[in-house]
């Protein structure tokens, strides 16, 4: 789990290979309980296939906070508004089907935006018991398949990509990424 903060606000996020199939099966009902208990963070999963960096996470975290806080969100709720970030998408409807965890997602992505770094953490941890699974480095979000299928689900191109003053490949995509979730409102 990696953690964050920004102003008064903390993210911890992380992607987890083979979640449970328990959790798999009612993702929505794990959410649902966990949320119950922890009404002060906002707790978010998602299918994490089109992560390339857990950086990636916190920024649509940030945007989706900042779009509240400016008035420019799309959803009314954080959760959602932070899929859409997630997946640079105005449409709802869209991000929820290219996101949502269903029965044979492989990766889970989490996130917890709280107020608190204690809640984050413990927020995150419980998260991450329920979903189960291992939980990525860097190098296994950088591998060459998952850069692909990220500039697949992203629309990258390659001329975007080469023009791109990064250290390498996956520096320039995750860059071109993050400029997609943080420009989204020019897209309405």
């Amino acid at each position: 789990m990696r953690l964050v903060s920004f102003g008064d606000k903390w993210v911890a996020a992380s992607v987890l290979r083979n979640p449970r199939r328990s959790f798999l099966a009612n993702p929505i009902g794990v959410l649902d309980s966990l949320r119950a208990s922890s009404r002060d963070a906002v707790m978010q999963v998602f299918d994490a296939r089109c992560v390339v960096s857990v950086r990636q996470i916190h920024a649509a975290a940030v945007a989706a906070y900042l779009a509240f806080k400016a008035g420019t969100n799309i959803s009314r709720k954080m959760e959602i508004e932070l899929l859409l970030r997630l997946a640079a998408d105005t449409q709802i409807g869209r991000a929820l089907e290219r996101l949502g965890v269903r029965e044979g997602t492989e990766e889970v992505g989490l996130c917890v935006l709280a107020n608190e770094r204690s809640l984050a953490v413990r927020g995150a941890e419980d998260l991450a018991r329920a979903v189960g699974g291992t939980e990525v480095d860097d190098d296994y979000l950088r591998r060459e398949d998952r850069l692909a299928r990220a500039i697949e689900f992203y629309g990258i191109e390659m001329a975007e990509i080469e023009s791109v003053q990064a250290k390498d490949k996956a520096e320039a995509i995750l860059i071109l990424i993050l400029e997609r979730i943080a420009t989204l409102d020019l897209k309405r």
